[in-house]
């Protein structure tokens, strides 16, 4: 691994020189200057516009009268560009001056954007919010998860980060719609909707399906917000939409290579005292007797002066800090990209073949190693002038080894930096195991981390097939029919393994599972698309047909007889067999009308209804619609557009179903084995409810889009407001009904929010540019109501120490946990007599979700150099750190010293006993009749008592952080020519490089999480702040 480290920190080196020794190279030529003028169509200057010497970056642009001048080379061909107008080239033969007249691009000013179905709309027509993201600088700063690039970039969109490598990313557009449902977006691909589960199973995170989608292939992202923008998707895009389109082939032959190179490194860890060691009560073994062996793991003995004690590994030792025994756990972690392209063709068949590899390790050794290969073949085909054929297919083979345990889990080396003493050195560790095969190197539910990721192991495969073919027949100019069908599917298998002889899990144990995956899409959608003088028409009639089919079979064995031998066979008992299979459809017509008047004026109308499998015969039909208009204000009233370029407003609402998984409706029966030739079967105990009706979201947004100053300055605003009621609630019952839980139709969300984007261009020069791109969004919360006589329901917790609610009257993911009582001044109450807080049982702490969240993207260019770099901020939310608390717990933190240095004064050397102490730890707290309640006692105690209450590791969560940065460099046409290649750019990149702010405690990650579900605002087990940093290049051949 050092060997790895040292060459790619030796690519980097080089990598820089390269780039400078390109950047400083100029070419040289005899120049004359040129001199003009630039005006549209009627005769009125340009201001700004772009006037370029071609295959070079010297350029200028015309001022305020649309006049220019440049020293250009003789014979030179000059290029003049300007948004909204098109491009003029000009073989210059010396003369001057050189006057142009630049004429509108009518495809330049309608934009398009591609909606619902795949459906292409002017942008200016839509009556919803939609927003893209820049391809290409997501794919310069890479992330190991796509949704993880979407983070700060989309207002209303929140994204919570992996945890882990290979782990599961969140994705929540305009807050959370639903109480126990999934309140992720529907991701479609090229027209078509894959699977974005993400899976958890058994304290193992095994990622989200739209991890698998490869960043390098794709051409662009357009994110549709809420239910307006998506009604026409149906049930499955009842939390808004993810539009990705991949590239396709072009005319001509050419050849792309990109290699991407990232190392990630742990940037921050606690704050760690070092003054005392392990034991107990500030004694090495309780009563100081030395040397003894210090098989305690928690930081609570002596002052570390160098006594003689016996180590973990059972040797003599010196009694001292180890203040780096944390950090020198853990490695530089690597993740290596290559992709090869290749694509061409002619003007009625187009192809495109691609490659991409994935490799990378984690922080901890031998844990988290990913290896994805993805190949992807599209194919463009235009059989007749009016029929016309787009295949395409991705395979994705993906096997990781040794995925992290996450949480609590004894399986997790994360417990190391909770759990390790600090006066344990990692060579103690070193010998993780006996001559007997036994763990060593631990004491109760600290396992020794070597043990952990040498013994324990687990690994899975997923062979993953995404295909869609999409058959466009254009009957006339304005009649057209598009076919569709997709598929995505996938074979997964892996088995877990835990070795004999482990301190908790003494006899071992071994599970494998294998499941598969078929989706199928099949999707009509007839065009008609018209235009009388100032009359426009465009509509579209179709239906779809969704069909999803789960199988699942797992074993399980819970002892093995020869350690070390992975095979479900290797045990004394018969293994433990479940199966499971599901299948759900849902058929669909929908249509929908656009009327426009003169360009400036428009009307949407859409319908939709659903038949699902998964609801009962009478409520398994719903119809839900949609209506929208925009108004574009410059050209209703011919507003000058020197000032206000673009301005419109918007606004629609709309109704959107939603069904629920598949079984919940009539009661289902178990496999319970054979008994004297009977089958076994028993009930569930969840009872399920014959009249499930599907849950319901109204939603209405207006907004408006203004562009100003020739579209160097933009604004977009929106305010939304959603409503979903008939929730569809697992819900708990008393136990004298004979069941567990029971599905309902009951509670209601309330979402109502701020969407603003800013975006300008400040400065524009011919060699240097600014751009900046604000984004800033609100949500607002409340649980309207929920199953009657229940006002709140448990969508998370940690232990018994804190909860995740959805709340009546609260913002959805409300904490409540154990707190402190407190009088009118704040201060803490101590019960009377004792030395006991006074416990608030269930005291609030607030939400998870944010006050707002935002972010802003800035961009430089100068001459063939870029800069770009995005600031992701959170304001508000609450996190519970479970991580934190252990820590406390364990005496591991500088926290923890507080009264320790006049405790073991009077307690070892003076001789108090614990209850005359006149010095030591306490509260500062009063008495019910508000009194002092000072009162001395063991840091110890103290510091034990303090995680049985929440309020203590509850921290705000708001954070600043610089989230992505890239600096690239584009090799002149004039070098790379000469190198017999097309393009070449070298760029050197980085994410999560400096958290700016943030109000959790040194070395907690205010953005990290147990769960990628509902459950948000608890961390447990996560990997202290990190950063990622590294090098692209990219060759166009």
């Amino acid at each position: 691994m050092k060997m790895n480290l040292i060459c790619i920190k030796k690519q980097l080196s080089v990598c820089f020189i390269v780039l400078l020794l390109l950047f400083s190279n100029n070419v040289i030529a005899q120049n004359k200057t040129l001199r003009g003028s630039v005006k549209d169509a009627d005769g009125q200057p340009l201001i700004g516009v772009n006037v370029v010497e071609k295959s070079t970056t010297n350029g200028t642009v015309t001022d305020i009268n649309g006049n220019y001048s440049l020293s250009v080379s003789e014979g030179a061909t000059i290029v003049f560009s300007y948004i909204g107008f098109s491009e003029q080239e000009v073989a210059w033969d010396g003369r001057s001056p050189l006057n142009i007249s630049l004429s509108e691009d009518a495809e330049l000013l309608e934009e398009v954007v591609v909606t619902a179905l795949g459906i292409k709309r002017s942008t200016k027509a839509l009556s919803y919010s939609t927003q893209g993201i820049d391809t290409e600088s997501m794919n310069d700063a890479k992330s190991s998860n796509l949704i993880s690039s979407l983070s700060g970039k989309i207002a209303g969109v929140q994204v919570t980060q992996p945890g882990m490598n290979n782990g599961s990313a969140r994705i929540v557009i305009r807050g959370n719609n639903s109480i126990t449902g999934d309140n992720q977006p529907l991701f479609v691909v090229d027209g078509m909707p894959i699977d974005n589960t993400s899976s958890e199973r058994g304290n193992l995170d095994y990622g989200n399906g739209a991890a698998d989608i490869n960043p390098e292939n794709i051409e662009s992202i357009e994110v549709l917000k809420g239910a307006n923008a998506s009604a026409l998707y149906g049930s499955r895009a009842a939390n808004g939409v993810v539009l990705i389109t991949t590239k396709t082939g072009k005319e001509g032959f050419s050849v792309d290579f990109n290699s991407n190179t990232m190392l990630q490194t742990l940037i921050e860890f606690p704050e760690y005292q070092n003054a005392y060691g392990v034991g107990t009560s500030s004694y090495i073994d309780n009563k100081n007797n030395p040397p003894l062996a210090a098989q305690n793991y928690r930081s609570w003995g002596s002052p570390m002066i160098g006594q003689p004690v016996i180590g973990l590994d059972g040797k003599l030792k010196a009694y001292l800090p180890e203040p780096d025994n944390v950090k020198d756990f853990y490695q530089t972690a690597m993740a290596l990209t290559n992709s090869l392209s290749v694509e061409g063709g002619g003007a009625k068949n187009r192809y495109r073949i691609s490659y991409t590899n994935n490799y990378s390790t984690s922080v901890v050794e031998k844990v988290n190693i990913g290896n994805k290969s993805t190949f992807n073949l599209r194919l463009n085909n235009q059989f007749t002038d009016w029929m016309s054929l787009d295949s395409k297919i991705s395979y994705i083979y993906d096997r990781v080894s040794n995925r992290q345990y996450s949480k609590s889990d004894s399986k997790n080396p994360m417990n190391s930096y909770v759990h390790m003493a600090r006066s344990t050195s990692l060579s103690e560790l070193y010998e993780w195991k006996d001559a007997n095969g036994y763990e060593t190197g631990t004491h109760r539910n600290f396992s020794n981390p070597y043990w952990i990721i040498n013994e324990n192991k687990n690994e899975d495969t997923k062979k993953r097939i995404i295909s869609s073919f999409n058959l466009n027949m254009d009957f006339t100019d304005e009649l057209s029919l598009s076919l569709r069908a997709g598929l995505d599917t996938y074979n997964w298998n892996g088995y877990t393994f835990v070795n004999k002889g482990g301190m908790n899990q003494k006899d071992g144990n071994m599970g494998t599972f294998q499941r598969e995956l078929e989706n199928y899409d099949l999707q009509a959608l007839l065009t008609y698309n018209k235009r009388w003088n100032k009359i426009s028409l465009f509509a579209n009639a179709g239906a779809v047909m969704y069909s999803n089919n789960q199988k699942s079979y797992t074993q399980a064995i819970n002892s093995i007889l020869q350690a070390g031998l992975i095979n479900i066979s290797n045990t004394s008992e018969y293994p433990i067999d479940t199966q499971d299979y599901s299948r759900k459809k849902i058929n669909s017509v929908l249509a929908a009308v656009s009327l426009g008047y003169n360009d400036f004026l428009y009307l949407d109308i859409t319908g939709r209804n659903d038949w699902s499998s998964t609801l009962p015969p009478q409520n398994n039909s719903y119809f839900y619609p949609s209506v929208g208009s925009s108004f574009i204000i410059t050209d209703a009233f011919n507003i000058d557009k020197s000032f206000l370029s673009f301005g419109k407003v918007r606004a629609s609402y709309a109704i959107v179903g939603s069904d629920t998984g598949p079984y919940r409706v009539w009661d289902t029966y178990s496999f319970d084995g054979i008994f004297n030739g009977a089958t076994l079967g028993s009930l569930s105990r969840t009872m399920n409810n014959r009249d499930l009706k599907p849950e319901k979201t109204y939603s209405w947004e207006v907004g408006t889009d203004l562009r100003f100053v020739n579209n160097r300055l933009g604004l977009d605003f929106t305010y939304y407001k959603t409503r979903t009621e008939n929730q569809i609630i697992n819900a708990q019952l008393p136990t004298s009904s004979g069941y567990l839980r029971r599905y309902y139709n009951a509670g209601e969300i309330h979402n109502d929010g701020i969407e603003l984007m800013l975006y300008g261009t400040p400065i524009k020069k011919a060699n240097f540019t600014w751009e900046v791109n604000v984004n800033w969004a609100k949500n607002n919360s409340v649980v309207n109501s929920l199953i009657e006589g229940v006002d709140r329901f448990q969508i998370g917790n940690y232990s018994s120490y804190i909860y995740v609610y959805a709340e009546v009257g609260k913002p959805y993911g409300y904490l409540r946990g154990l707190g402190v009582k407190r009088d009118v001044n704040g201060k803490m109450i101590m019960e009377d007599g004792g030395g006991l807080l006074m416990k608030d049982p269930d005291k609030p702490f607030g939400t998870s979700t944010p006050d707002w969240i935002g972010g802003i993207t800035n961009t430089f260019k100068y001459k063939n150099v870029d800069l770009n770099f995005l600031v992701d901020v959170k304001k508000g939310g609450v996190m519970y750190s479970a991580s934190y608390s252990k820590m406390l717990t364990n005496g591991m933190i500088a926290e923890t010293l507080f009264g320790r240095d006049d405790y073991y004064i009077r307690k070892v050397i003076w001789g108090e006993s614990d209850s005359e102490l006149s010095g030591g730890a306490y509260w500062d707290a009063v008495y019910s009749d508000g009194t002092s309640a000072k009162r001395f006692m063991s840091p110890q105690n103290f510091a034990y008592t303090r995680p049985n209450y929440a309020e203590f590791t509850m921290f705000d969560a708001s954070y600043v952080k610089l989230r992505e940065l890239a600096m690239g460099y584009t090799v002149p046409k004039s070098v790379v020519n000469k190198l017999k290649i097309q393009r070449l750019r070298l760029a050197l990149v980085g994410r999560n490089l400096w958290t700016i702010h943030k109000n959790t405690p040194q070395g907690f990650d205010p953005e990290a999480s147990q769960t990628s579900g509902n459950g948000q605002g608890i961390e447990n087990g996560s990997l202290p702040p990190f950063a990622v940093y590294g090098f692209d290049i990219k060759l166009t051949f």
